[in-house]
């Protein structure tokens, strides 16, 4: 093969292999599914460019050629990095404003259970960050950004509010205690009361509220049961000495009736609670509680009408024997 026929041959072979490139280069960045922010292009395409300029062996028509395909397909990228940028930016300041808004909103949030709706709402904002139009690194990170300040703002105002609730509610039960501790069985169940009932709008951490609520009950059970035992002391001190009858039943009637009025309103409570509560595991526990109630409760009923029906039959016939 003579020199000029080798010469020509490697000069298509080289034209060959850069028109390829340039088809590859167009393929992967100017198709419909290409990298819209062209962050790897612009370095390929230069070198590609320099290389079509400087290659020795190559006809001068194609050589033509190529450049002319290689202005084309700059020309056509930097339009559609202009479009994509633009696009970037105008999702980027749609999404800020979402976020801002949020952030706003969390600011001024006074409740709980405001800042917990405000974080879902949070999560599914992050959600949108993969639609619409694709964005730019720095967009990109100014909406993470952006996001991560509002998000940790809305936890730690969250958790600020749950340590500012629970401060409160311990303020209440250590009344309560101090009543448990003075013999006061009273004071210990208004205490209890208005702790239940400032759990409907003082909301704290489920850790901190469910080991307060076990506290609470536990401290008016100790209650009863000291009210119980200084009530069986009384009544075996009365023992110790006659008493008539009759007016033995009248104590335990007055007592009794006492003891109805107190389980009615805790009765009441529980149940308030019960149809309050929206935790499967505190309702389990609540329902416990007030089954054993509304058992003592009719029990105590029972006893006080027999003792009632005594009383009037002993009233009605006093000749009658009543030991």
């Amino acid at each position: 093969m003579e020199d000029w026929q080798e010469w020509q041959q490697r000069a298509d072979e080289v034209a060959a292999q850069l028109s390829n490139e340039v088809a590859d280069l167009e393929a992967k960045y100017l198709a419909e599914n290409g990298d819209p922010t062209f962050r790897s292009f612009w370095p390929r395409f230069r070198d590609l460019k320099e290389r079509v300029r400087t290659a020795p062996a190559i006809k001068l028509d194609a050589k033509l050629d190529l450049e002319r395909r290689l202005r084309t397909i700059g020309s056509r990228a930097y339009k559609a990095q202009e479009g994509a940028y633009a696009q970037s930016g105008g999702r980027k300041e749609e999404l800020l404003g979402i976020i801002g808004e949020l952030r706003s909103r969390a600011e001024s949030a006074d409740v709980p259970r405001e800042l917990r709706a405000l974080r879902r709402d949070l999560d599914a904002a992050r959600g949108q960050f993969s639609t619409g139009p694709a964005r730019v690194p720095d967009d990109r990170q100014a909406v993470w950004e952006a996001w991560r300040d509002a998000n940790n703002f809305a936890w730690e105002r969250l958790n600020a509010l749950w340590n500012e609730n629970e401060a409160f509610l311990r303020e209440i039960l250590d009344e309560a205690r101090r009543s448990l501790e003075s013999g006061n069985p009273g004071g210990v169940r208004a205490a209890v009361g208005r702790f239940f009932e400032a759990l409907k709008t003082r909301e704290a951490k489920q850790t901190a509220m469910n080991a307060m609520k076990a506290e609470a009950d536990g401290m008016r059970r100790d209650a009863e049961r000291g009210e119980e035992r200084r009530v069986a002391e009384r009544v075996a001190s009365q023992q110790a000495s006659y008493v008539s009858p009759v007016d033995a039943w009248r104590t335990e009637l007055i007592r009794n009736r006492e003891g109805i009025s107190r389980l009615a309103q805790e009765v009441e409570e529980l149940e308030r609670r019960h149809a309050d509560s929206s935790s499967i595991l505190e309702q389990a526990m609540v329902r416990g509680n007030l089954v054993d109630k509304r058992r003592k409760l009719a029990e105590l009923e029972r006893t006080t009408r027999s003792l009632e029906q005594r009383i009037e039959q002993s009233e009605s016939s006093p000749l009658i024997s009543i030991g």
